[in-house]
């Protein structure tokens, strides 16, 4: 499945789950929910950990790619385990 996002509006912890309600942003500045993210909460914070490490990689890759050293074709990355 897959949701596009641009931010989200609400986080809560309830039952040992973390929810984010996530947004996108449409005409005029306004928002509209477009899904939860849920995260059990023990594993909350190696998830937000390994994406911040998997987009750090993708903005070294970005640079890389600006610089000439790596393809401009599309990217990814593996998320960090930590």
């Amino acid at each position: 499945m897959q949701i596009f996002a641009d931010g989200f509006t609400k986080v809560s912890l309830s039952g040992g789950v973390l929810r984010l309600t996530l947004v996108q942003t449409v005409n005029n500045n306004q928002t509209t929910e477009v899904g939860q993210l849920l995260i059990p909460a023990v594993q909350a914070e190696a998830f937000l950990n390994g994406m911040a490490g998997a987009l750090r990689q993708l903005a070294e890759q970005a640079k890389q790619a600006q610089a000439g050293e790596g393809k401009p074709s599309e990217q990814g990355a593996e998320p960090s385990q930590g």
